[in-house]
């Protein structure tokens, strides 16, 4: 038998052990790269939308593209929220308009599965006026799945609590009729129509 035969078995164990590990290695930089990219895009996206609509006109505002005016006008109320030491009080302040808009961004971000994670997910006075807004907007049959769902989210409402059939009905109704597409048009002509509201004076 060899000399240090032992060493070389523990060499021969740990190869595979060591391409391993180097390709674990290799898959968290490239994870790590791809997150960082990603990040970098995003706050690109902000600086784009920020520059478009911090100080837009009526006449731009009701030309620019329906993909970009929701989420441009509700990045100006986040970036102005996030400013405020208290960001509830500083939101009621806004026109009702602007408030509806931000309303509106927090429901195409929050319930991409399903209507509940908006109210999961957001508070008084956001969720209080979500039934109004996608009224407002024209996305009836939207606020009427979440005219169901909002009671049982109500902390102050000790007359209907919540009730897990009611909730996976309305969430399935929501999965059956939201359309993305359609929600961000309808989204954007409410804005534009009431496109005196969102410009002039900057938030920021």
């Amino acid at each position: 038998m060899p000399k240090y035969w032992y060493l070389w078995a523990l060499i021969i164990i740990l190869i595979p052990v060591t391409v391993y590990v180097c390709y674990r290695a290799a898959l968290a930089a490239k994870q790590a790269r791809e997150e960082r990219e990603k990040t970098i895009e995003q706050l690109n996206e902000a600086k784009s939308l920020k520059d478009e609509f911090s100080l837009i006109s009526v006449s731009d505002l009701k030309n620019a593209d329906d993909k970009r005016v929701l989420a441009g006008e509700a990045l100006l109320v986040d970036l102005k929220l996030r400013k405020e030491i208290k960001p509830a009080e500083a939101f009621e302040k806004l026109p009702v308009e602007r408030q509806y808009a931000y309303v509106l961004n927090c429901i195409l971000e929050d319930c991409e599965k399903d209507a509940s994670s908006f109210f999961r997910k957001n508070t008084p006075p956001v969720s209080t006026i979500a039934v109004s807004a996608l009224n407002a907007a024209g996305l009836d049959d939207i606020a009427d799945i979440f005219s169901v769902l909002y009671p049982m989210f109500d902390d102050e409402n000790e007359e209907v609590s919540l009730n897990q059939e009611k909730i996976k009905a309305a969430d399935e109704k929501f999965g059956s009729l939201f359309n993305k597409e359609k929600y961000i048009a309808l989204a954007a002509k409410y804005i534009k129509d009431n496109a005196s509201a969102f410009t002039g004076e900057s938030l920021l």
